[in-house]
């Protein structure tokens, strides 16, 4: 599933963190750290979007991933629609490229623009070049660098924002940093604004409230109630976080870490908004709950973490027999079938949980020197190998890596195996969490 995906994917990036250092003489080092993965980059392949018209033809929406041909069908409806007044976006971001050419459009036509859910990357240079540009009373735009995403779907960081001279006719040499702040000081945003959007790691979204969107001339005003008639298939927090009060896992998450119950919720609600299934929104959000559950695993008896680790490990044995089919679909977040066994993973998973978060009895935090110790004594020579094939650039090869990690640690002898995923779980990579 994808949440365990992307789970995996951190957990490679902090060994290859560990093994840049262990491994000496490695000949290739991770200069930059371990990225996180969570949320999956907002630039990743994903779905069309749906674009369509209101029935009196005055709103235009946009809801899911802009990519490609995106500009190319929102030009062909806005050619046959004269009466067109306002775009309705909800994206959690695409092409750069595709959102400039809209955003051109919008300006050209003197749209206004909407957001009632969520708009965030790519869909905020589209929002700003609004005539007028509202926000519903719980919408929420987010702001990071622009990635880089080749053929393959592999992601990787792209040059920042320049400080040359851009123009609207700027087309040779613009990266997707500088199509960003061309897009946001067309529209008169205010330069320290533009750079500190420009400042956020690409997944690291920043959500600024009210009063510094206003300030910055982002958005004309926040809409007291809806104002925009809401597309098929939208969800309010209320319906989701009823749909989530059912769910034994989130129940006893929601007691156990409000906070993390209170992120996974956000996050289930803007994917579900943006063109994702309410399946697809709802395992997106658990996300923050099984991250949270982290540092309460490294401190569980040994049954729970004996019985998570057999998981993970069995799960990353079945990857390897199928060519690791999660990594790919960290990669490419386009929906598509649930295969069964990742349902069947994710309720055993979910009740070990459970039985995590009512557990009264905790053990002794492992310290840091001693779990970084432990780590590089019994996981580190397993992993060597893997470590130097690892290509440190690849996404998927990453993700690979994080699955490699549990069966190498489950394969130890009866009295290390227990002790060396608890050191895994100890790191401080881990207990920072991703950005």
């Amino acid at each position: 599933m994808k949440v365990t995906a992307q789970l995996i994917l951190w957990i490679g990036s902090i060994c290859m963190a560990v093994l840049s250092v262990a491994a000496a003489p490695a000949p290739r080092v991770l200069i930059n750290g371990p990225p996180a993965s969570l949320p999956p980059p907002p630039a990743a392949p994903q779905a069309a979007p749906r674009i369509f018209l209101s029935p009196d033809g005055t709103i235009v929406y946009i809801i899911g991933a802009i990519m490609d041909d995106s500009f190319l069908r929102f030009d062909a409806l806005l050619q046959g629609a004269p009466k067109v007044r306002t775009v309705f976006l909800a994206s959690p971001g695409g092409l750069t490229i595709e959102g400039r050419l809209i955003a051109a459009l919008v300006r050209k036509r003197h749209l206004d623009t909407y957001v009632e859910n969520y708009c965030a990357s790519a869909c905020t240079q589209v929002f700003v070049s609004g005539r007028y540009r509202t926000l519903g009373p719980q919408a929420e735009l987010g702001f990071h660098q622009a990635v880089g995403v080749d053929i393959a779907g592999e992601t990787s960081a792209i040059a920042a924002a320049s400080t040359r001279h851009l123009s609207p006719l700027t087309v040779f040499g613009i990266n997707g940093n500088d199509t960003l702040r061309l897009a946001y000081e067309q529209a008169g945003i205010d330069p320290a604004f533009i750079t500190k959007a420009l400042a956020r790691g690409h997944e690291d979204m920043w959500l600024p409230g009210t009063a510094e969107l206003t300030a910055a001339n982002v958005i004309t005003r926040r809409a007291e109630r809806s104002e925009l008639a809401l597309p098929d298939g939208s969800h309010s927090r209320a319906e989701i976080a009823a749909m989530l009060a059912g769910r034994p896992m989130w129940q006893a998450a929601q007691s156990a870490l409000p906070a993390a119950f209170a992120e996974g919720l956000n996050g289930a609600w803007r994917r579900a908004n943006t063109g994702s299934s309410l399946r697809e929104a709802i395992s997106s959000g658990r996300a923050a709950i099984v991250i949270a559950a982290w540092p309460l695993l490294s401190v569980s008896n040994d049954p729970i973490l004996d019985r998570m680790l057999a998981l993970y490990a069995g799960s990353a044995r079945d990857q390897r027999l199928r060519d690791y089919p999660m990594c790919k679909e960290a990669i490419d977040d386009g929906g598509g079938l649930i295969d069964p066994l990742d349902s069947k993973f994710e309720a055993r998973e979910d009740q070990l949980l459970i039985e995590l978060f009512g557990a009264a009895d905790r053990v002794k935090p492992l310290g840091i020197d001693d779990a970084r110790k432990t780590f590089e004594r019994d996981v580190v020579p397993l992993m060597v190998r893997s470590y130097l094939a690892t290509d440190l650039k690849s996404t998927s090869a990453s993700c690979r890596l994080g699955f490699k990690i549990f069966e190498a640690i489950d394969e130890l002898p009866a009295k290390k195996r227990i002790k060396a995923y608890r050191a895994l779980l100890s790191l401080p990579e881990m207990a920072d969490g991703p950005a």
